[in-house]
């Protein structure tokens, strides 16, 4: 029997190997560039750190569970795109070095700047932006709660219930079992308590955090069709109040949940509300 004799169909494959490096190298051709992944930290000029948030899905809103709202208060969101957000709430320390000015009632560099309306923090942001040469603003409130989740669906980023060692809320009261706490009835530098998952602090209590959004009820999405879902969910249908999210030094410990939403006439300066911010990628 003749030996088969394999030379022939070796020199094809490898021909046909080596023709998408041909082609890219024809005049006039440029090689596709590899797209870098995005850091997943970056600290600007004021100090302020970002972390990294990547697009995804989730299911916003309370659960029945969690003792607050019924299902259709639930909906899912699909983030299309990845952001930075502020690691911490914005210090006062930040504030000033963009804005010259300290609102704050509690004073100390790294406690969160609060005594701040919504209309204050777009001034900020704008200054911001024009400081940095780079685009910042407040996120949506489907953003801030997707990044204080952090993949989670329980009622905090660390689980179904709460303590004043990993949060800055009234800890005269309790929630689903948890034990009382101290309150300390003042914020606490930005630094105190762990992070998220993905790297981020103070999502529960300290101070309130301004969205970019009007108060408005929710859209509706079939929850057990995981293809209905709105794509980057924002409210601009105009009403009385912006959205804060998170909770504060004074609040009941319900009111620090990831999906707890409450709202305020933009002009709003209080001692419990402050702002974090997204820097939008380049």
């Amino acid at each position: 029997m003749t030996p088969l004799n394999y030379s022939p169909v070796i020199r094809f494959l490898a021909l046909l190997l080596a023709l998408p490096a041909a082609a890219a190298a024809l005049p006039g051709r440029q090689p596709q560039a590899r797209q870098e992944e995005p850091k997943k930290r970056v600290t600007n000029s004021v100090g302020m750190k970002f972390a990294w948030v990547p697009p995804g899905t989730f299911v916003m809103g309370s659960t029945v569970r969690e003792g607050r709202g019924r299902d259709e208060e639930q909906f899912r969101v699909k983030i299309t795109k990845g952001y930075y957000l502020s690691v911490y709430p914005v210090t006062q320390a930040q504030w000033r070095a963009v804005t010259g000015k300290n609102p704050s009632t509690w004073k100390g560099n790294d406690l969160p700047v609060e005594g701040v309306s919504w209309d204050d923090c777009q001034k900020f942001v704008k200054e911001l932006s024009a400081k940095e040469k780079k685009k910042y603003r407040l996120p949506t409130e489907a953003e801030w709660e997707y990044a204080c989740r952090a993949g989670t669906t329980t009622a905090f980023h660390f689980g179904d219930t709460i303590s004043t060692d990993q949060a800055n809320y009234n800890g005269n009261i309790v929630y689903r079992g948890g034990k009382p706490g101290v309150w300390r009835k003042k914020t606490t530098p930005v630094d105190t308590f762990p992070a998220n998952a993905w790297g981020l602090k103070d999502m529960h209590g300290n101070v309130y955090q301004w969205c970019a959004d009007w108060e408005g009820p929710y859209p509706q999405t079939d929850l057990a069709r995981p293809d209905s879902f709105v794509k980057d969910h924002f409210n601009d249908t105009r009403s009385l109040n912006r959205v804060v999210r998170g909770g504060s030094c004074f609040s009941y410990p319900e009111h620090c949940r990831s999906a707890s939403r409450r709202g305020f006439p933009p002009h709003t300066r209080s001692c419990t509300i402050g702002c974090r911010v997204c820097l939008v990628p380049e």
